[in-house]
């Protein structure tokens, strides 16, 4: 990719404080409810859109890349591994208190089944440190078509916080902070190699490393992308270039071995592009994903699956986005704030601060 000085860089476009990345991550969010309704619903008609889940996780992760690259090299390790647990544990943990408290004891009553609070507390306990282990809360959710299990989703958090924790050290280290460009686009393109081993001729069947090739390598792609980015364009051709290449890779059935660069350039790019809307200042992504899976699962307990897949992807966003709205305003966005507090500093103080200095920024 030549770059061409007349077009804006990615790295220009995605600094601005009005960049569109938290509609992006929205909208992946709504790819994963669409993917996840046919299964749920234990529908067999219509185009069964599951693999929609699958690209918009790979999309989570490679937008991940970027942004977490961008925060390792602004900050001190200390303030980016803060920053990193407030960004995620919080809100997750407050969705496994909501899940053992309010929803489980739902479909126990719906169910009329014993609640079974021991596993209830197991269930927050034991996934508190998001390597989830249990999936289900006593004997609810058992006459569901997908039993057992209250929040599917969760599976990839760990993942993702363990790219942060490798991400973080990599760039700790002076001599390949110095050479990130190179170095980043050297892993990325051996993680890309290394999936398509694991994917074909080597056959791994562990799922963590299969999990852990597939997602690191649209992860790595997304950092190699912000090392370069000065250096990229923003053009609607390599937009439609990527869009279309990444189509033809899909019908080839080759998108998840080969669409890292396609798929991170197409979301970040469109990324870019500068709005005002309320996504500009609410990041409702990260909400939407952890509560919708078991939103889905409670309106299917109360007998909505008949209603089919369109009804209950509807019922289910109009419920679980009031809950990513609550989750944003109460939880997240109230934990985010502390990540500039200092010793010694007032607790309004660091809060102005933080809202003057961190509005659009990328970390």
């Amino acid at each position: 990719m030549v770059f061409d000085p007349s077009s804006p860089s990615l790295q220009a476009r995605l600094s601005a404080r009005t960049n569109s990345l938290n509609a992006v991550r929205l909208f992946l969010a709504l790819l994963v409810v669409i993917g996840h309704a046919w299964p749920l619903t234990g529908s067999l008609s219509g185009p069964h859109l599951e693999f929609l889940s699958d690209i918009a996780v790979n999309g989570f992760f490679a937008v991940s890349g970027y942004l977490i690259a961008a925060s390792r090299v602004s900050t001190s390790l200390p303030v980016y591994l803060v920053r990193r647990i407030l960004r995620i544990f919080p809100g997750f943990l407050v969705c496994l208190l909501a899940i053992a408290l309010v929803f489980s004891p739902l479909a126990a009553a719906l169910e009329h089944r014993p609640m079974d609070w021991l596993s209830a507390a197991g269930f927050v306990i034991g996934n508190a440190l998001l390597a989830v282990r249990q999936w289900g809360i006593g004997q609810t959710l058992g006459d569901v078509p997908y039993p057992s299990v209250w929040d599917g989703s969760l599976w990839t958090l760990g993942y993702e916080f363990v790219a942060y924790l490798a991400l973080g050290a990599v760039l700790t280290v002076p001599w390949i902070r110095s050479r990130m460009g190179v170095v980043l686009t050297a892993l990325a393109l051996m993680s890309i190699a290394g999936w398509m081993l694991i994917e074909g001729p080597v056959h791994v069947s562990t799922s963590f490393y299969h999990y852990a090739g597939r997602l690191g390598s649209y992860f790595l792609v997304g950092a190699a992308m912000y090392a370069a980015a000065r250096r990229i364009p923003v053009r609607t051709s390599l937009i439609a270039a990527a869009a279309a290449s990444y189509v033809a890779l899909w019908y080839l059935g080759a998108d998840g071995s080969l669409g890292q660069v396609p798929l991170a350039y197409l979301l970040l790019a469109v990324g870019s592009r500068a709005t005002t809307g309320v996504t500009t200042r609410n990041d409702l992504s990260y909400g939407l994903y952890i509560y919708a899976f078991p939103v889905q699962q409670l309106l299917v307990d109360m007998g909505t699956a008949p209603w089919g897949v369109l009804p209950n992807a509807v019922a289910t966003l109009a419920i679980a986005l009031g809950l990513a709205w609550l989750s944003w305003r109460l939880i997240e966005k109230p934990a985010l704030s502390l990540k500039n507090l200092r010793p010694g500093a007032g607790i309004g103080l660091a809060w102005t601060r933080s809202a003057r200095t961190d509005r659009g920024r990328l970390t």
